[in-house]
């Protein structure tokens, strides 16, 4: 997947491959632990790209891509067919440069991250295998799957940590919590945070499949940022969308609105006319533990342990 990839607001913006990752194996004992215990996740990368283990329809192990700006979760076209999987309709989203894109849907008898499992799960179904690095990755898991279940991301230890009730307590208790808003449609999950760019009000969806921070190019004139010193690529995204981007360090601070203490300051920015004020990635959230709590629609900052 590309570091600066235009992403997808209630939909994929990724793809999926359709390598043999997935394969049939006898269901496991009932040795899990309950749904309201913690259990900690292995995370594996390639380049920017986290990755976790799944379990669908209770018998097929698989791995899926977990990405917070994705909208939906998503199956490949040949892991769909595999699944036998049942029409669901179709879903039409809006990427972040305002061009819509219409998504088949499909249905799975279970979906399972670790012990946190969920039946009868409506999913997309894509195969754009440009955009997935390892052949082994056969889906994608969203904040769809999360809407009921707080979860704390750790970059920098490799972990998804499904929190229970006590967890979660300890995690406000030793951290920054910062209110989000959380939007839905259908299947469909994205979280925006009010941010604070330079002074300025900013609200960015959260979106772990992409690296930097992006924001709309009208920020380049209120930031103060020369255009014509800026990096400029100019060309067409994956859907065939002309776009023009400016690529330039971002002196001032970022921060969730009410909470300095969580803030970055040059921070390398990409600018591009889109549909919303900003996109928050992988670089602003790296330092952190970030717990996403929607239930609450809260996120909670801590400084991930060594």
């Amino acid at each position: 997947m590309q570091p600066w990839r235009s992403p997808l607001t209630f939909v994929v913006a990724a793809a999926l491959a359709c390598g043999p990752g997935a394969a049939r194996v006898p269901a496991a004992p009932a040795a899990r632990p309950p749904a309201s215990s913690t259990e900690t996740i292995p995370l594996r990368y390639d380049r920017h790209l986290p990755s976790l283990a799944v379990r669908i329809d209770g018998e097929l192990d698989a791995r899926f891509a977990f990405d917070t700006g994705i909208g939906i979760n998503l199956i490949s076209k040949s892991l769909c067919k595999m699944l036998s999987c049942a029409s669901a309709g179709r879903y039409v989203g809006t990427r972040m440069s305002g061009q819509e894109i219409t998504v088949p849907l499909a249905r799975v008898r279970s979906l399972a991250v670790g012990h946190e499992e969920q039946r009868d799960v409506v999913v997309g179904v894509l195969d754009l295998e440009d955009f997935v690095e390892s052949s082994d990755v056969q889906g994608f898991v969203s904040l769809d799957f999360f809407r009921r279940r707080a979860f704390t991301l750790d970059e920098r230890r490799s972990e998804l940590v499904l929190e229970d009730a006590a967890s979660l307590d300890r995690r406000v208790a030793g951290g920054v919590a910062v209110p989000i808003e959380v939007r839905s449609a259908g299947e469909a999950v994205t979280v925006f945070l009010p941010l604070e760019v330079g002074g300025q009000p900013a609200l960015a969806e959260v979106d772990t499949g992409s690296d930097a921070l992006i924001l709309d190019e009208r920020f380049l004139a209120s930031l103060g940022v020369d255009r014509s010193a800026a990096k400029v690529v100019e060309g067409r995204d994956e859907a065939g969308h002309a776009f023009t981007r400016w690529f330039a360090e971002v002196n001032a601070d970022v921060h969730p609105a009410g909470a300095p203490a969580i803030r970055q300051a040059g921070m390398r920015t990409m600018f591009q006319k889109i549909i919303h004020d900003g996109l928050v990635g992988r670089r602003f959230l790296e330092p952190w533990a970030v717990t996403f709590d929607l239930p609450r629609q809260r996120m909670v900052f801590a400084r991930s342990a060594p």
